[in-house]
């Protein structure tokens, strides 16, 4: 039987997902024949381990349904994770317990994961809460008692399943299998058109183009905005930039041409740059990928590079309140889809489900694509980089390694070999424009529950102080030798 249909995509992962073990973890794993070739998933959230054992490290998690390429078996050496089942290996890396899966006579799906149909561009339909306290159930009893498994506030989205009738009362069935009263609930539509360009000739670094920011975008026959425009322009063009922007006393603009500037603040420039320090990783480019990308919060642009050469660009949204952290950060997790919410220890409900296309790559900030508006080319999220939705999956899809259907995550085995963001914002000074401000990698569980503990600390006092008004007044300053704590930004 030929594997190899069946590899078209597994592969081509395999080739830049390399995850060999490290330190004791390498030692050597008996792999024998077996005359099982496929095999599919029979939970919700199928797990793939580096090595056949629990614990280990999560590599992939898999949707129910998704089938794999077996290159062998192992026998289990723990009674605990797998029970003393066998543990199959599987193209194109990885183990998986053979209680969570069962032989299928049908090959892999050579699709990306979250595929598309009927030329849509958002994987769900997304409606959004309109009134706080809107109850959400779990089943058709709850519904039916009135007995809620939580309470939505206004302006949360969910992503929508069908609609049906329980006890008399229509419902909006999630896409997870929940029910909310469907009067309480507004779709949201099918997301932004936007969508950036591809570049496949080569260029030169320095200025390239540009997009105007707002409808009548002016331009003027000098750098200079006290004359009167000799054009005006609509919101989204694309101007060819034909040199670097001049300050003068009138302020920053950009040539467009022979006798023709705009003005800095009303265009988004794409200026494209040699690799910076520290964004092209040795072990990255020795399994031969040499993908990195470049976030500009001054420009509120982003560029994808293969080494020197740049391939796509777009304008984004990144952090407004909380700032999007400048540095390199190596991605740290690949999901088709999540839902993010507001961490424990924030005082404000915020959730918005099944948030597509998914590029973590610094603690709980991602690149993603953003269906809740289209203000792109301008700071809008709460820390993230907002993705139009098919810039979105052209990032993502683009990202190695390439997801097949139905694997909804992957984790890297090490980041010194991830694809790294780089995030610089040349609207400051140059010595500021690019800081290491964060550490690399996943939210530190230490952090997190320290910072959890100060919320409920604070929440404490906040009660006592409502109780006892006078206790307000004993409310100690902050210490001013305390390190301040920067705020730990949600995706948006």
């Amino acid at each position: 039987m030929s594997l190899a249909p069946a590899l078209a995509v597994l592969t081509a992962a395999s080739a830049l997902g390399n995850l060999e073990p490290v330190g004791e973890d390498a030692a050597a794993i008996h792999i024998e024949a077996t005359d099982v070739h496929y095999i599919e998933t029979r939970w919700t959230e199928t797990v793939i381990r580096g090595r056949p054992w629990v614990p280990h490290r999560r590599l992939a998690t898999l949707a129910k349904g998704t089938r794999l390429v077996v290159r062998g078996v192992v026998e289990s050496r723990d009674k605990a994770g797998c029970e003393g089942k066998p543990w199959y290996a599987v193209y194109p890396f990885g183990f998986v317990c053979s209680r969570e899966v069962r032989p299928s006579k049908s090959p892999p799906s050579t699709a990306a994961a979250l595929t598309l149909t009927d030329d849509r561009t958002l994987p769900f339909d997304y409606v959004l809460v309109r009134e706080s306290g809107t109850p959400m159930y779990r089943s058709d009893a709850e519904a039916i008692a009135g007995t809620p498994h939580r309470l939505l506030a206004d302006g949360m989205s969910l992503a929508a399943g069908r609609t049906r009738e329980v006890g008399g009362v229509l419902y909006l069935e999630t896409a997870d299998g929940m029910l909310i009263p469907k009067d309480k609930l507004g779709w949201m539509g099918k997301g932004s058109a936007w969508e950036g360009v591809t570049i496949d000739e080569e260029v030169a670094v320095g200025p390239a183009f540009a997009w105007t920011s707002r409808d009548k975008t002016p331009v003027f026959a000098e750098a200079s905005a006290t004359g009167e425009p000799i054009e005006r322009l609509p919101k989204r063009q694309r101007l060819q930039l034909s040199g670097d922007a001049v300050t003068t006393d009138a302020g920053r603009f950009w040539p467009v041409g022979e006798g023709r500037w705009v003005e800095d603040d009303k265009v988004n420039a794409v200026v494209f740059i040699d690799p910076p320090a520290g964004v092209l990783q040795p072990q990255q480019l020795a399994r031969g990928n040499d993908q990195w990308i470049d976030v500009d919060l001054g420009e509120q642009v982003l560029v994808a590079y293969r080494g020197h050469q740049p391939v796509f660009a777009t304008m984004v949204s990144s952090g407004k309140g909380s700032p999007t952290p400048r540095g390199n950060y190596p991605i740290w997790a690949k999901v088709a889809s999540m839902t993010m919410g507001n961490q424990d220890y924030e005082d404000k409900p915020y959730m918005v489900e099944h948030v597509p296309w998914v590029l973590l790559f610094q603690g709980h900030n991602a690149l993603h694509g953003a269906y809740w508006h289209d203000r792109f080319g301008q700071r809008r999220s709460h820390g993230c980089v907002n993705l139009a939705p098919k810039d979105a999956r052209w990032i993502f899809e683009w990202v190695a390694p390439t997801l097949p259907e139905g694997w909804t995550g992957y984790l890297p085995g090490d980041l010194a070999g991830s694809v790294v963001v780089h995030v610089r914002d040349t609207s400051l000074p140059t010595n500021e424009a690019f800081i290491q401000e964060r550490p690399i990698g996943p939210p530190d569980p230490e952090e997190e529950k320290r910072k959890k503990e100060d919320a409920e600390a604070r929440r404490a006092e906040s009660r006592a102080a409502e109780a006892d008004p006078s206790a307000a007044v004993a409310a100690h300053a902050p210490d001013p030798g305390s390190p301040i704590d920067p705020e730990v930004n949600l995706p948006d």
